[in-house]
């Protein structure tokens, strides 16, 4: 018996158009009424989740910044996070510039992007989020000075870069740092503190709530998910997802256009 669902958004969750279906957050609510916990698993900040707070009101949980905050939606306050060091921060802003990538930074409440970067997101294939952007971000002309005037305060940094070339090459320049890389989107590199992963975030989920790992269903599509589909109890990929995705899942669903979470739900919960 599965006891917690925990799930990804984009590409999962949301559809091509970053909606929740009808369907879905029916079968959701319906779901949270029979007492099984259900989590969001997800690379964004609370500040990013602003648009969909209607539809997210009966999901308790969110493993958020790709694990860096284990967040209580009911209690609004977190139930666990870590922090990037300041000093980690801004060297990783200053590698992102060498490559006229755009860093965009999730702190403890806010979204934070440069003024000059926000003018067109889709130079760095990012252009499906820039109405959210536009919306949430707390834009500023340069975010290292931001860092420097609010320390302490940053879960996970975002470079998104104009092609994968300018990726690797931002990924050879902080490797020392030791942090957790991950690759997300088409071009995008997301920076954590060490040993932060979704896949942690679940595990410390389960022990607040008392649940055995072996007793979840993790739901993803893309190589940012691969650490929580590898943890969970039963690893679900989305029709639309990537083909390694897939080959590591214990199931196929149908894709994120076509209600594939209703299908998770119907099918093992």
């Amino acid at each position: 018996m599965y006891r917690l669902l925990a799930l990804d958004m984009d590409g999962t969750l949301l559809n091509s158009r970053k909606e929740i279906s009808r369907a879905t957050m029916e079968a959701l609510n319906k779901l949270v009424g029979r007492g099984i916990a259900v989590s969001l698993c997800t690379g964004r900040g609370v500040a990013e989740l602003k648009d969909y707070e209607k539809e997210f009101a009966e999901i308790p949980y969110g493993i958020l910044n790709s694990g860096g905050c284990v967040y209580d939606f009911r209690a609004k306050k977190p139930l666990y996070r870590k922090l990037l060091e300041d000093d980690v921060v801004l060297e990783c802003l200053k590698a992102a510039a060498k490559v006229r990538a755009m860093p965009y930074l999730l702190t403890t409440g806010a979204s934070v992007a440069q003024t000059e970067d926000m003018r067109d997101v889709s130079v760095f294939h990012m252009g499906i989020y820039q109405p959210m952007y536009d919306r949430v971000a707390t834009v500023v002309p340069d975010a290292e000075e931001y860092v420097r005037t609010h320390p302490g305060d940053s879960l996970k940094l975002c470079i998104y870069h104009r092609d994968e070339e300018t990726r690797e090459i931002t990924r050879a320049s902080i490797a020392h740092l030791g942090m957790q890389l991950a690759d997300a989107e088409t071009t995008s590199l997301e920076v954590s503190p060490p040993g932060i992963t979704k896949a942690r975030g679940l595990e410390i989920l389960c022990e607040y709530l008392n649940i055995p790992i072996e007793e979840t269903v993790a739901v993803g599509d893309a190589d940012n998910d691969l650490d929580v589909l590898k943890a969970a109890g039963l690893a679900v990929a989305m029709g639309n997802a990537n083909a390694h995705v897939k080959e590591v899942c214990d199931v196929v669903v149908s894709d994120n256009d076509h209600d594939g979470i209703v299908e998770v739900i119907d099918r093992f919960f």
